[in-house]
């Protein structure tokens, strides 16, 4: 028995294109049904079911928005391409949001791609008519990153969506709450680009001084600055042709919001202390936790940077919000650790109800820390640590939320947390937290207090880069290359800055 062919729905009302899709497809054993309004449209999907419909964005009588609700609700399981010529890539983003499987930009340059779009489709139609959710046309490369996407349905469609825009030069701005996982997610659409075999470079725009990020991003000649003893290329230029993740974009100062609007805008930049612009080719993914529509209304970000980088959003929903993939996550955690080792089901059902302020990263530190003081083969609740068995209410409260709740001034709340005594009867995951939400409030503070126009003093920016620098070799104990992979810096700049601030060692 012959498999049935393929067959094509082509929308549009310009019969140039629909012809053009006729000879193309039926070239290649496709059957093509071509209609030129909507009625024509409705006429088509009420005689026969299609695997694929290219859908025109603009027509007469309708728009492709209103055709592709038409078409999902009638036939599910047919994938929708749309077709533009007029709109701009936030209304094609747009309809891919509300079901649409691709869209593809007139004039049609390339054949070969619009072939290979099409067969891609046609396949993904196939598998949703079967109802095999599990193989998704993503899974192979997020398995490649390591990125663990779960079950839960609303995370399946932003990675979905997120694989779509992969193939497209634009644009990515990632947004969710500390530790969701949004430089893993930039490294899977990175990897699932055509820049996928060129370098990823990840930045974090609030954790080094103005300065220093400048250097870091756009490099610095000779004799730039005390200290510049020899020119040095910056991320722009090393990332060329493939991608940079701006990390914590919201903490990025004014000045530096100038300048990275310049590259977006005009794809060059000059290093500091140059005067001669650079040409790059990068692709760029921004990532905050911070709300950047708020932060404009504050004026502490750029608006027209906003929407340089705000081509497409994708927001990661919390671990509170997917408690779903609570038991898979926390299994594949201990499975990296300690293959032999299960996670008991009353672990598992205190671990759902918890509210996992510190999200993905939180989870994989309280598995590190049951794994290391599990004795046996079994993960119980014992080995969590004290902040999962002190009753419902401490349970669901993060140890700074709770702290801040209380009528303490600032300094009284920062003075209690400073008691080594305090800090003596606290787990290592609740140290663990509080360093994170400290450094966090750091980082908030420094934000606002830019954004006020109020400079903090110079040694306190001096002592705190210090600080951030001891501590990263001491967690790598000493190892150059790790240290400066967690700083987000180059080995070079670490060395220079470790003399600089006599970290050596003694």
């Amino acid at each position: 028995m012959t498999e049935s062919p393929v067959k094509v729905l082509v929308i549009d009302d310009e019969t140039d294109v629909c012809t053009f899709f006729r000879r193309l497809l039926t070239r290649k054993g496709y059957g093509v049904v071509t209609a030129a309004n909507k009625p024509e449209a409705l006429g088509a999907l009420a005689s026969g079911s299609f695997n694929v419909a290219m859908v025109d964005l603009k027509l007469p009588d309708t728009d492709g928005i209103t055709l592709l609700e038409l078409i999902k609700s009638r036939q599910p399981s047919c994938e929708v391409v749309i077709m533009t010529g007029y709109s701009t890539v936030k209304t094609a983003v747009t309809a891919m949001q509300l079901g649409a499987y691709e869209y593809l930009e007139k004039p049609f340059d390339d054949i070969d791609e619009i072939e290979r779009l099409v067969e891609r489709a046609a396949g993904s139609g196939a598998r949703l008519s079967k109802g095999d959710g599990a193989d998704e046309e993503w899974a192979e490369v997020a398995q490649g990153v390591g990125f663990r996407v779960g079950v839960s349905a609303e995370m399946r469609r932003m990675v979905s969506l997120a694989y779509k825009v992969a193939g497209k030069d634009i644009s990515v701005l990632i947004q969710g709450k500390t530790g969701t996982g949004k430089e893993v997610l930039a490294r899977f659409i990175h990897a699932a680009s055509p820049r996928a075999g060129q370098p990823f470079i990840p930045v974090n725009c609030g954790a080094l001084p103005e300065n220093l990020l400048e250097s870091e991003l756009f490099g610095h000649e000779r004799g730039a600055f005390t200290g510049a003893n020899q020119t040095r290329r910056g991320i722009f230029e090393l990332a060329n042709n493939g991608t940079l993740l701006l990390d914590e974009i919201g903490d990025a100062t004014p000045q530096i919001q100038v300048k990275l609007l310049r590259v977006l805008e005009t794809g060059e930049f000059m290093r500091v202390g140059g005067e001669r612009p650079i040409k790059t080719d990068v692709r760029v993914i921004a990532a905050t936790n911070v709300n950047l529509e708020e932060a404009i209304r504050e004026k502490s970000f750029r608006e027209d940077l906003y929407y340089r980088l705000n081509v497409v959003r994708l927001e990661i929903p919390s671990l509170e919000a997917r408690s779903q993939d609570i038991p898979l996550l926390a299994e594949h955690f201990v499975r990296q650790l300690n293959r032999d080792l299960r996670l008991s089901p009353a672990t598992l059902r205190l671990m759902q109800e918890y509210r996992w302020p510190g999200n993905i990263r939180e989870l994989a530190n309280v598995m590190r820390r049951a794994v290391v003081v599990c004795n046996g083969e079994t993960i119980l609740p014992e080995h969590l640590g004290g902040t999962f068995l002190s009753g419902p209410s401490t349970r669901r409260t993060p140890v700074c939320e709770t702290a801040a709740e209380t009528a303490l001034s600032p300094a009284l709340l920062l003075e209690r947390f400073s008691d080594p005594d305090l800090l003596g009867k606290m787990e290592p995951v609740e140290l663990n937290r509080l360093l994170d939400s400290l450094r966090d409030a750091q980082s908030g503070l420094l934000a606002v207090m830019r954004g006020k126009g109020i400079a903090p003093p110079p040694a306190a920016i001096k002592d705190a880069e210090a600080d951030t620098i001891r501590e990263a070799l001491s967690r790598h104990k000493g190892n150059i290359t790790e240290a400066a992979r967690t700083l987000g810096i180059a080995r070079n700049t670490l060395y220079r800055k470790i003399k600089e601030f006599e970290l050596g060692t003694r």
